[in-house]
């Protein structure tokens, strides 16, 4: 009957032969697969940067704590303080 139209019987009827549901089903898929990306990317992103501010700010304790028991100068202290904050 529709033979004509779209892409006719080479798939099963073309678009009218899917019907409400399967295109309901394809949307659904699309709509997860593109929701899956994009949480994936945020959750990369932002393990890419907590990685980042965590190293330094364990080098600022690990330094601040030498300070403080005397293991090195102020003069030490405030040069490697300023490297790592660069």
């Amino acid at each position: 009957m529709f033979g004509g139209w779209g892409c006719g019987s080479y798939y099963g009827g073309g678009f009218w032969g899917m019907g409400i549901l399967g295109m309901g089903i394809q949307l659904l898929f699309w709509i997860v697969l593109i929701a899956l990306i994009i949480y994936l990317f945020r959750r990369i992103g932002s393990r890419v940067h907590t990685r980042g501010f965590t190293g330094q700010d364990q080098a600022l304790n690990v330094l601040n704590e030498r300070y403080a028991r005397g293991e090195i100068d102020l003069e030490e202290y405030q040069k490697r303080k300023n490297e790592l904050l660069r």
